[in-house]
């Protein structure tokens, strides 16, 4: 078993630092700032639609610029953001299992490199795979490659590892059907447990999520990648 979990409001716990960093963005421009149930209830990726219900106008900005403007009051938000409560805990668990652990993101690959190594977890992981951008689209194509290496390497129909998608928003529910792959939800980050609920399992920890990943498939041969 393989499973696919995701990285910001998942392992790291940044939605606040989300909220904030949009919030500056709109009183810029002075639009109302949007509450953390808001932005709950509303963001998805890809993340234009929802800056234009924020009530930025996209044909006036440089999305470029945007996105940039974005990230950077994001990382003086998130000096301070921890991972999850359950984080460690769940990669440990994953690890006594014998699972291969990765990370896959939709994260620029220098900033995650960089707040991965922050948190000194770099060991658990095989691989850490960003992209090349600023944009906030769509994770797909990163895990639909990493995916296809990993079955690669078992040629047999009946040796290649199964997977499961964990993560905290609808889009890794999409990326997990792509795949032909099952999908755990975790309910504290940036979706409200109630969007979630409509379309997968819910877990309240990571660790939850995990054992909810084990408890359906064979965990001698798991392997755990982050979305």
């Amino acid at each position: 078993m393989t499973l696919i979990w995701d990285w910001n409001g998942t392992l790291l716990d940044d939605t606040q630092a989300s909220v904030d960093a949009l919030n500056d963005q709109l009183v810029q421009r002075g639009l109302d700032p949007v509450s953390v149930a808001f932005y709950r209830e509303r963001f998805a990726f890809p993340v234009r639609p929802f800056y234009a219900l924020c009530g930025i106008d996209l044909a006036r900005e440089d999305w470029d610029a945007l996105a940039q403007d974005y990230h950077d009051a994001y990382h003086r938000h998130a000096r301070d953001a921890q991972l999850a409560a359950s984080a460690r805990e769940a990669l440990d668990l994953a690890r006594r299992r014998g699972c291969r652990q990765a990370i896959v993101s939709a994260l620029r690959q220098d900033y995650l490199d960089a707040a991965v190594g922050r948190f000194g977890i770099c060991g658990y992981f095989d691989a850490v795979i960003g992209t090349d951008n600023l944009d906030g689209g769509s994770k797909l194509d990163r895990a639909r490659a990493f995916v296809a290496t990993l079955s690669s390497r078992s040629p047999a129909p009946d040796s290649r590892p199964s997977f499961v998608c964990i993560g905290d928003s609808l889009h890794d529910k999409e990326v997990a059907d792509a795949l032909g792959a099952r999908c755990i939800l975790y309910s504290g980050g940036s979706h409200s447990p109630e969007r979630l609920a409509r379309v997968a399992p819910v877990a309240e920890t990571l660790t939850e999520a995990v054992r909810l990943a084990l408890a359906q498939g064979d965990s001698s041969q798991c392997a755990a990648v982050l979305l």
